[in-house]
């Protein structure tokens, strides 16, 4: 049998914050809890002890802040090791958070392939990812629907959190998750790549309307000017 050393006060975690068990736990009465999970209820604290220890097993301080505290039997290593594995999970499902993209309705393709990229990146990790268009002076919201169609039409594989892309003011979003679907279409990928064409076209289309109507402007101001000068 190994022999504990039931007069210790043991380390929590890494912040180095104690928790108290066995002999360290200086309150008369305990909420106790068996090594089953079952609430016995209101107990002396040296009648919980003498359990513990005829189960070969340590009396734990899991909440000292309520009235009386709340003490479990246990294997004071398997408590060690079920928290560590349940801050390990919380931490790996904090490090997934959502990454999001910022597009412009008429950005350049260099910059569609940058953001895209890190977006895969993102995806391959497991992140949520958003993409945000945002709408500035006279661009508008067919202009931003168009853009937001080409991006979806990259990410087919993958499904989104909103059912259809959301309008928030001059910004226009949704979200993609880490879940790449398989095709169920023989020509899917020929699909794909049609519309991508047709969505870079539309795209281009879509720039150069906008460059036209901004050389149409500055004529229009420049005539202006001179009828009042």
């Amino acid at each position: 049998m190994v022999k504990r050393n039931n007069k210790s006060r043991n380390f929590d975690n890494k912040k180095r914050k104690f928790v108290n068990k066995n002999e360290y736990i200086k309150a008369p009465e305990v909420l106790l809890i068996n090594e089953k999970g079952e609430n016995l209820g209101k107990q002396k604290t040296r009648d919980a002890l003498n359990e513990a220890r005829e189960k070969d097993l340590d009396l734990i301080e899991l909440n000292p802040n309520s009235e009386p505290p709340v003490c479990k039997i246990m294997d004071y290593s398997k408590y060690l090791y079920d928290k560590k594995k349940k801050e390990k999970k919380n931490k790996a499902s904090k490090g997934k958070d959502l990454k999001e993209l910022k597009f412009s309705p008429v950005i350049q393709e260099h910059d569609i392939q940058v953001r895209t990229t890190k977006a895969l990146k993102f995806l391959g990790k497991g992140h949520n990812v958003r993409f945000t268009i945002f709408r500035k002076g006279r661009q508008t919201k067919e202009q931003a629907k168009d853009m937001m169609d080409y991006l979806l039409t990259i990410f087919a594989d993958y499904s989104t959190i909103e059912p259809e892309p959301k309008e928030e003011g001059r910004k226009l979003y949704i979200t993609i998750k880490p879940d790449a679907q398989t095709k169920n279409k023989e020509n899917s990928l020929k699909e794909d790549k049609d519309n991508q064409s047709k969505g870079e076209q539309r795209r281009k289309d879509i720039i150069q309307k906008e460059s036209s109507t901004s050389s149409e402007d500055k004529v229009i101001k420049k005539i202006k000017e001179k009828e009042t000068s």
